[in-house]
């Protein structure tokens, strides 16, 4: 697999137009090496937008403790209603189908009654609630009888998030805390919750005890039975100077950053830094970059490896502003002080 990758990251670059060298006496692309490449990288601009390269700079902020859990969605008791019927009878229209939207008040479904007449009485529901048709157990032309459940509605606009915390993170987590919610279905999309309970016991097999988030879900996104991973805010910490959590490369011990140079932004150094608290999305910064610095977030792994943009070659000592050309056009004297 490492081959393939490394292949793949050859043709890439070479897409790109960024060169591939491995140092003199090395086998392996610079960045290989567990953070010995330490010069500036320069790219050109074409391969920057090949890259998707994305600059993000270090900022004060309050940062945030977070404890993350795992959720799934399940309605909201207090806003689900059911339609069922007071007669017996036969479904003789239905309206509606699940996942339809109804406003309160709009007609469902009508049902004839058995009761003998010409022609039979017919008796009209409509919804109790504004929501979504839950469940709908039933077709035109079926019978019904009377307290049977006909359908079920939800108002999905706000929904729970119920998770799992562990024994140890229970007493970190209280009521009215903040949530930070990403839903495998959206994760471009963030959503916002609210700690409102819990369940009234402890797990005795998984020593877990079960969290309830009320989240608002106005275009209805979230439905019953998705995942999501809820952060849940649990302290904040001063202004510190914080970065994304993608701008971080390397392993403990040797973590570093592409810091964009304030002159050409096209040239990145690599930066060694201490790393600090972090939260779902920020990491603090203790050594390494200063406040407005840019970081890369994005590309950052691919310019581990490219190689560092050649020094320029030393000055000669006895170069003029003007050139050499004149001085190097004399003939050179030998000891004897004949002109050669």
């Amino acid at each position: 697999m490492n081959c393939l990758f490394r292949i793949f990251l050859i043709v890439l670059f070479a897409a790109c137009g960024i060169a591939l060298r491995a140092h003199e006496g090395h086998n392996k692309a610079p960045g290989e090496q567990g953070g010995a490449v330490t010069g500036p990288v320069t790219i050109t601009p074409e391969a920057e937008k090949n890259l998707g390269l994305k600059v993000e700079a270090a900022e004060l902020r309050t940062l945030e403790k977070t404890v993350s859990v795992l959720g799934n969605v399940e309605i909201d008791p207090a806003k689900v209603a059911v339609v069922a019927s007071r007669i017996s009878g036969r479904i003789s229209r239905l309206a509606v189908k699940e996942g339809d939207v109804v406003a309160k008040g709009d007609f469902l479904l009508e049902i004839e009654s058995r009761q003998i007449g010409d022609p039979p009485p017919k008796v009209e529901f409509n919804a109790p609630i504004k929501g979504t048709i839950y469940e709908q157990p039933i077709f035109t032309g079926d019978s019904v009888e009377p307290e049977a459940r006909l359908l079920t509605l939800a108002d999905l606009s706000e929904i729970y998030l119920v998770g799992r915390l562990y024994e140890g993170q229970v007493a970190q987590v209280k009521k009215g805390q903040t949530v930070r919610i990403r839903a495998e279905a959206y994760p471009d999309d963030a959503f916002t919750g609210t700690v409102e309970g819990y369940t009234p016991r402890l797990d005795p097999e998984t020593r877990t005890l079960g969290v309830r988030v009320r989240v608002a879900n106005p275009e209805g996104k979230l439905l019953p039975n998705m995942r999501a991973t809820m952060n849940i805010v649990t302290a904040e910490a001063d202004s510190v100077i914080t970065i994304a959590h993608a701008a971080v490369l390397g392993e403990a011990g040797n973590l570093f950053v592409f810091v964009q140079d304030d002159k050409n932004p096209h040239t990145f150094m690599r930066t060694p830094v201490v790393v600090g608290q972090r939260d779902d999305r920020y990491v603090e910064i203790i050594e390494g970059v200063l406040p407005g610095g840019s970081v890369v977030v994005i590309g950052n792994y691919q310019l581990q490896y490219v190689a560092p943009t050649a020094k320029p070659a030393p000055a000669v000592a006895n170069a003029k502003p003007d050139g050499a050309k004149a001085d190097a056009a004399k003939p050179a004297a030998d000891g004897h002080g004949h002109k050669h």
